[in-house]
């Protein structure tokens, strides 16, 4: 492996990632799911979001729509559950508590994955199988490790470990002759950031595994593939640059869904918006991000009745920056009433929050002298994320999703405490 330019590590990244984990935080409390072939349902139950081992050993793919693979599961025997997200990020908060308590620098990266960077020098592995098994013992979820110099390194090291029993769940790159051997044996698009367009193109180029990529002239690969195949190539080097790379602000706040049934009620309808202009409010607020435009979306199926097609959407910009969800929602139920058409069944309706700024960088003007963040929206989202069910008045109770195999909030609801006999 060429070095070019390669320097001393300066830190060694350790990356914690959960298996299966939305199976296996529905396997947590349910000691009899263990071992049997389970799937978790996206909303609406419409598409496979998680597996376990064994549901994947049925040949069961990441996405795929349930009524596909609905006979196949009952046949061996499966487990359908709906998504829990409330279970789910209560796991992720536990896991992240025990690494933050063991380790010096936590950074979550997703609900179930987080990167420590630590000093190079002691025996990681060692600390890592340490943090591995109470996380197992306290949480009651598997997470495999990588240990390496970069953050793309350990991302490759992690599914290694995932993938072959020998590591035991925990693999670490301490040397130049370790890293290169696991780069001769992984193809190219296993590298993280390359993507299903530029591996194509890295093939064309003859790049089919990540030591070529590593080795590749510098020149040469940002001639092809531009800043960002050269920072690739540097960080399977061992050269870490990825934390110098500042990450994209956000643009715009999109929700949406595909409504369970379709609807032809204006009535139903703004109900159903008012409920996605409250979760991108809290979206938005929860980045310290404030608004000006707001775009509505509105459509029928293209598949239930090919002959009554309607789409359309409508935006509007804001006197101000705000993050107020009481002026996204007047705004965006005004754009919904200019749309919307009567003899039509909607299956789709959405609201984007646009022309977004941070907080502190909003300016007051003379007609809006008040441009900071709306006190009242700060106090209801406190509510909200201590369990209080509060909601605005033009919105019913109803549940718009269609989950029909949800399971207890074990560990967010006292009514579901599980019961031990």
């Amino acid at each position: 492996m060429r070095s070019r330019g390669r320097t001393s590590v300066s830190h060694m990244y350790l990356l914690f990632d959960c298996n299966n984990f939305f199976a296996s935080c529905e396997q947590v409390f349910r000691p009899d799911w263990r071992r049997r072939p389970l799937v978790v349902l996206s909303n609406n139950d419409g598409c496979v979001i998680s597996r376990s081992a064994e549901a994947k050993a049925l040949g069961i793919a990441m996405c795929e729509p349930y009524f596909k693979c609905r006979q196949r599961l009952e046949a061996a025997g499966g487990i359908v559950c709906s998504a829990n997200f409330a279970l789910y990020s209560d796991l992720s908060d536990r896991m992240i508590r025990i690494l933050e308590d063991s380790l010096p620098e936590v950074q979550q990266y997703s609900i179930d994955e987080a990167f420590a960077v630590v000093q190079p020098g002691p025996d990681w592995e060692q600390e890592a199988r340490r943090i591995r098994r109470n996380i197992f013992r306290w949480v009651g979820i598997t997470v495999s490790v990588g240990i390496a110099p970069t953050r793309t390194l350990a991302k490759l090291a992690n599914e290694t470990a995932k993938k072959l029993p020998q590591y035991r769940g925990v693999m670490a790159l301490n040397t130049p002759e370790q890293i290169q051997s696991l780069l001769e044996t992984t193809p190219v698009e296993e590298v993280w950031g390359v993507g299903r367009k530029l591996r194509e193109r890295m093939r064309g180029a003859g790049i089919r595994t990540a030591a070529q990529l590593a080795s590749a002239p510098a020149g040469r690969l940002r001639r092809l593939f531009g800043v960002h195949g050269e920072r690739l190539a540097l960080e399977l080097q061992g050269v870490s640059c990825l934390d110098e790379i500042e990450a994209p602000q956000r643009t715009q706040v999109m929700v949406s869904r595909t409504l369970s049934e379709a609807i032809d009620d204006s009535v139903v309808l703004r109900d159903a918006l008012c409920r996605f202009v409250e979760k991108a409010g809290r979206i938005l607020r929860d980045e310290g991000l404030m608004a000006a435009a707001v775009h509505v979306v509105l459509r029928t199926s293209r598949y239930e009745d090919t002959e009554r097609l309607y789409a359309e959407s409508s935006g509007c910009a804001l006197s101000c920056h705000t993050d107020d969800t009481r002026v996204f929602t007047a705004a965006a139920t005004a754009l919904l009433d200019s749309i919307y058409r009567p003899g039509y069944r909607y299956r789709k309706v959405g609201v984007l929050l646009a022309d977004l700024l941070p907080a502190e960088e909003v300016q007051p003007t003379f007609e809006h002298p008040d441009a900071a963040p709306s006190p009242l929206m700060e106090v209801l989202d406190k509510l909200q994320k201590s369990g209080h069910n509060i909601r605005f008045a033009n919105t019913s109770t109803t549940p718009l999703a269609q989950k029909a195999h949800v399971s207890p909030a074990f560990t967010t609801s006292w009514n579901d405490l599980p019961e031990a006999r």
